[in-house]
Protein backbone atom coordinates (compact mmCIF):
# COMPACT_ATOMS: atom_id res chain seq x y z
CA UNK A 1 0.00 0.00 0.00
CA UNK A 2 1.07 3.10 -0.89
CA UNK A 3 -0.55 6.89 -0.19
CA UNK A 4 1.09 9.75 -1.39
CA UNK A 5 0.05 13.44 0.32
CA UNK A 6 1.04 17.12 -0.82
CA UNK A 7 0.55 20.31 0.31
CA UNK A 8 1.72 24.16 -1.63
CA UNK A 9 5.16 23.12 -0.09
CA UNK A 10 5.64 19.89 1.28
CA UNK A 11 5.29 16.09 0.04
CA UNK A 12 4.74 12.81 2.57
CA UNK A 13 4.21 9.44 1.76
CA UNK A 14 3.63 5.79 3.30
CA UNK A 15 4.42 2.96 2.32
CA UNK A 16 3.28 -0.35 3.88
CA UNK A 17 4.67 -3.31 3.14
CA UNK A 18 4.89 -7.01 4.99
CA UNK A 19 8.57 -8.49 4.82
CA UNK A 20 9.79 -11.94 4.41
CA UNK A 21 9.32 -12.53 8.62
CA UNK A 22 5.58 -11.73 7.92
CA UNK A 23 6.18 -8.37 9.95
CA UNK A 24 4.24 -4.93 8.73
CA UNK A 25 6.89 -2.40 7.96
CA UNK A 26 5.67 1.29 7.39
CA UNK A 27 8.07 3.69 5.95
CA UNK A 28 7.41 7.35 5.64
CA UNK A 29 9.03 9.39 3.92
CA UNK A 30 8.60 13.52 3.69
CA UNK A 31 10.53 16.33 1.63
CA UNK A 32 9.92 20.07 0.42
CA UNK A 33 8.58 20.56 -2.96
CA UNK A 34 11.05 23.29 -3.36
CA UNK A 35 14.06 22.21 -1.38
CA UNK A 36 16.30 19.28 -0.22
CA UNK A 37 14.86 18.93 3.12
CA UNK A 38 13.19 15.65 4.49
CA UNK A 39 13.50 12.49 6.64
CA UNK A 40 12.11 8.72 6.75
CA UNK A 41 11.37 6.96 9.07
CA UNK A 42 9.98 3.11 9.55
CA UNK A 43 8.36 1.25 11.99
CA UNK A 44 7.84 -2.68 12.55
CA UNK A 45 3.90 -3.68 13.18
CA UNK A 46 4.18 -7.44 13.95
CA UNK A 47 0.15 -7.09 13.48
CA UNK A 48 -1.85 -6.09 10.15
CA UNK A 49 -4.18 -4.49 12.56
CA UNK A 50 -1.63 -2.33 14.64
CA UNK A 51 -0.09 -0.83 11.23
CA UNK A 52 -3.39 -0.17 9.88
CA UNK A 53 -4.18 1.56 12.84
CA UNK A 54 -1.24 3.54 12.77
CA UNK A 55 -2.07 4.43 8.57
CA UNK A 56 -5.14 5.77 9.66
CA UNK A 57 -3.46 7.56 12.02
CA UNK A 58 -1.12 9.35 10.26
CA UNK A 59 -3.93 10.29 7.54
CA UNK A 60 -6.12 11.74 10.09
CA UNK A 61 -2.87 14.25 11.25
CA UNK A 62 -1.92 14.92 7.30
CA UNK A 63 -5.58 16.01 6.29
CA UNK A 64 -5.44 18.14 9.77
CA UNK A 65 -2.26 19.86 8.71
CA UNK A 66 -3.78 20.53 4.99
CA UNK A 67 -2.14 17.87 3.10
CA UNK A 68 -4.19 16.19 -0.04
CA UNK A 69 -4.27 12.33 -0.92
CA UNK A 70 -2.67 12.26 -4.67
Amino acid sequence: MRLDFRSSGRGYVLELNQDLLGDYVLRRHWFGLTNRKGGMKQQVFAEEEDAMREVARIERSRMRHGYQLK
